[in-house]
């Protein structure tokens, strides 16, 4: 009897490192809800942006909702585009015992290879509604350079 008392003891400890698991798991579950919005505020975000081209200059479209003028810069640099800026969340005071936030919080950077035949010093960006729009000049110098080689 006492070899069937031991054998049952044995058998169940090869379950215990799965006991430990799963108080991990649930210990993470309990306190997930109160890290989770620290988490998220300080997460950087990427923003959706749209390239186009025309026959006189590369135009960016930069989506920034609920941003300012201000918190937004736009730098080039040895013939790199960089966007860059920061989201700040506004801190609202919450009496219920619960929270969820789904908006992006945080830095951003966007950086851009630009072609050869841009005019980098007539760069011209606009703010309005959450949308910046940079339109960046081709060169006329850098067009008429350009010629067809010719295969031999």
């Amino acid at each position: 009897m006492a070899i069937e008392k031991r054998r049952e003891s044995e058998e169940l400890d090869i379950y215990r490192p799965f006991e430990e698991m799963q108080r991990v798991m649930d210990r993470f579950f309990e306190e997930f809800p109160k890290i989770w919005p620290a988490t998220i505020s300080n997460e950087m975000f990427t923003p959706a942006v749209d390239i186009s081209e025309t026959d006189k200059s590369y135009e960016f479209e930069i989506e920034l909702p609920g941003m300012k003028r201000e918190d937004v810069q736009i730098e080039v640099n040895d013939g790199i585009l960089t966007v860059s800026g920061e989201k700040r969340e506004e801190k609202k005071e919450d009496k219920k015992g619960y929270k969820k936030i789904e908006r992006s919080y945080g830095k951003f950077e966007r950086s851009f290879s630009l072609p050869a035949d841009v005019d980098d010093k007539n760069i011209s960006a606009k703010f309005e509604n959450g949308l910046l729009n940079i339109s960046i000049p081709k060169s006329p110098e850098a067009k008429s350079a350009k010629r067809k080689i010719e295969i031999k």
